[in-house]
This record gives C-alpha cells, sequence and structure tokens, in this order.
C-alpha cells in the first residue's frame, strides 16, 4: 500500500491511478518531477579544452598550462533543468545567473583544435538584456547536454506559461 500524492488515500502500491480522485499517478508525478530542480553539471571548464592551448602549454614547457589552469579556477559552470549560472572570480566572486526559458537559441561551435580533443562549445542566446549570450565550453559531454538544455528550456517555457517574441 501507498499513498495517493494528491489526496493522501492509502491506494495499491502498484496502481497507476487513485480510485479516490481519480488522479493519473504518473503524470501527476513526471509533472512534479519537471518543477524540481535538477543540476546537470558543476565544475570548472577544463584546464586545456583546445588543441592550440595544448601546443602552446608545450612550446613554453608548461608556464601556459600554470595561466590555463588559474584562468579555470576562476569560473565555476553551474547549469541544471532551470537555469546556467556562471561564477566567475579567484578570491572576490560574481554570479550570473540566466533562466532557460529565456534562451531563444543554442549555437553548438566545435572549432578544430576544440574537435582534436573531442570538445564542443556551446553558444546561449537570451532575450535577457542583462546577459545576452553565454558561453559554456569545456565541458565534457557538452553536446549531448545541449540537447538536454534546449529540452529544458522547452519545457521551461510551458510550465511558465512563457511565449517567444520575435525580434523587429
Amino acid at each position: 500500500m501507498k499513498r495517493c500524492p494528491a489526496c493522501a488515500e492509502l491506494i495499491q502500491a502498484a496502481a497507476h491511478k487513485c480510485r479516490y480522485c481519480g488522479t493519473d499517478l504518473d503524470s501527476y508525478v513526471a509533472a512534479h518531477e519537471a518543477t524540481v530542480e535538477q543540476t546537470l553539471y558543476s565544475g570548472h571548464p577544463r584546464v586545456i579544452y583546445s588543441f592550440g592551448q595544448y601546443v602552446l602549454a608545450v612550446c613554453t614547457l608548461g608556464l601556459a598550462l600554470l595561466v590555463y589552469w588559474v584562468r579555470s579556477l576562476s569560473i565555476t559552470f553551474i547549469v541544471t533543468t532551470q537555469r546556467v549560472q556562471v561564477e566567475r572570480g579567484l578570491f572576490s566572486k560574481t554570479r550570473d545567473s540566466l533562466e532557460l526559458f529565456r534562451v531563444d537559441h543554442f549555437d553548438v561551435l566545435k572549432p578544430l583544435g576544440m574537435r582534436l580533443l573531442g570538445l564542443c562549445q556551446v553558444h546561449l542566446h537570451s532575450s535577457d538584456p542583462g546577459m545576452s549570450s553565454v558561453y559554456l565550453y569545456g565541458i565534457p559531454g557538452l553536446e549531448a547536454m545541449a540537447d538536454t538544455l534546449r529540452d529544458c528550456s522547452l519545457r521551461e517555457r510551458t510550465r511558465r506559461r512563457v511565449l517567444p517574441m520575435e525580434q523587429m
């Protein structure tokens, strides 16, 4: 036995529909899970995310690697099913947040240097005047995550009942 999430009556554990209130349990749970924010990625970009950086690090005997490492530590990406947050700074930090329902479209960029390392870059275009564009890079599995972000963006627009406006 389990409790119905809508009316709290005891029903069979294998039930898909509540016999008391008539709620479809599968769609009720799916709708509730859509409102819960889940983290897709949280962390720093890779230290070396382009083949050109790799060559430069080898040519400078690792000095460029130190610069790239500090630069990587100063940026943190937090990608969730509802927003993208970019935290910048090493000692004092600023965090910018872009809600996914404001994202207009995505560009997946694959320069040769990144393709050689199996990476890509995603450019998010948004209607938010404060953050009109966001670049995500150096994240493993970013190309597959871009498809997930697109689905999450459409789901957030539907959930918040937001319609995109065409700019003239």
